[in-house]
């Protein structure tokens, strides 16, 4: 895949949206990177923040998107993966999918030094968390757990320190300074995805448990069935 212009967009905690021109024979260029501050208007914010990003690199579409998988709640999640299947289907596209966690832990790799976890909120007083090498190669994961269930002595990176902060520090859990805030980047995505090999799977969502919703009783079937 040379000479391509990448649309990356996540929503695995707040929306995330940045482009990117790749070539083989020379480094990836960020073209645009954009990250929302709100983790609950995916909805409303994703598709005006694709737009304006090509508009303002005057794109009129990509080559390929490619689309973090989460782990992240069900609603936002959804919407990053439903959005980059229609969109690709529109632009007649390719679409591939990236653990989100992967995407972080690029990020991070620099400031964690050595063998980190990458972590982001999964709120029920748990996490969602990879286990990540110094460059930010998966070794473990993605799982969801409460604190107890992190690898002991390795330190925790990524928003989801911020969220269980309490927990973190009762534990005695080391945490990488600096990072406490950070949510997925796309453009991170993205350079993780290329430092893999440009993997060309279709995206799969890693929800990892099921949808926090619960259909009211009134809907719920009856003994005797549908009458």
């Amino acid at each position: 895949m040379a000479g391509v212009r990448l649309l990356s967009l996540d929503t695995s905690s707040v929306v995330s949206v940045a482009l990117l021109e790749v070539s083989d024979d020379a480094e990836p260029v960020i073209v645009s990177d954009a990250l929302g501050t709100d983790t609950h208007r995916h909805a409303e914010d994703l598709v005006p923040a694709v737009r304006d990003a090509l508009a303002a690199a005057g794109w009129e579409r990509p080559d390929a998107i490619l689309v973090g998988e989460g782990p992240g709640p069900f609603t936002g999640l959804r919407v990053g993966l439903a959005s980059a299947d229609v969109l690709a289907f529109a632009w007649g596209v390719p679409v591939f999918g990236l653990c989100s966690l992967d995407g972080l832990a690029r990020q991070l790799a620099p400031a964690a030094g050595g063998e980190f976890i990458a972590a982001l909120d999964a709120r029920r007083k748990e996490l969602y968390w990879g286990r990540y090498d110094a460059t930010g190669r998966p070794l473990g994961g993605p799982q969801v757990g409460a604190v107890s269930t992190l690898p002991a002595g390795l330190p925790v990176a990524g928003a989801g320190v911020r969220a269980r902060e309490a927990e973190l520090s009762a534990a005695g859990t080391p945490v990488v300074a600096g990072t406490e805030d950070t949510p997925v980047s796309a453009a991170h995505l993205a350079l993780a995805w290329l430092a893999a090999g440009r993997p060309e799977h279709a995206p799969v969502a890693r929800y990892l448990r099921e949808s926090d919703a619960v259909a009211p009783a009134s809907l719920a079937p009856s003994a005797g069935g549908v009458k």
